[in-house]
């Protein structure tokens, strides 16, 4: 039991501590966003690449909308807490 009330008390050490340095106001956080459109865009690059490789390499399902629009949601889900940076909250 003690194990497990140490890692309770971290969790909500760490979410407190985000809380506290997280921006409370738009102008707080825009001095973030540089950072994250360049994450965002690297991201999307990278997705741009897959679709574009796999148009090269013939595929047909390369043009569908459905499979490009899963290829973007895939990526951003996936990057997202390095998409958001120091915004994203702790893992807990």
């Amino acid at each position: 039991m003690g194990k497990k009330r140490r890692e309770e008390k971290l969790k909500k050490k760490a979410l407190k501590e985000w809380e506290e340095r997280r921006p409370k106001t738009f102008r707080e956080a825009l001095k973030y966003f540089p950072g994250v459109f360049l994450r965002t865009t690297l991201v999307m690059m990278a997705a741009v690449a897959l679709i574009l490789l796999a148009g090269a390499l013939g595929l047909s399902v390369a043009q569908s909308f459905w499979f490009q629009l899963l290829v973007y949601l895939g990526f951003y889900l996936a990057f997202q807490r390095f998409i958001m940076g120091p915004l994203a909250p702790p893992k807990v």
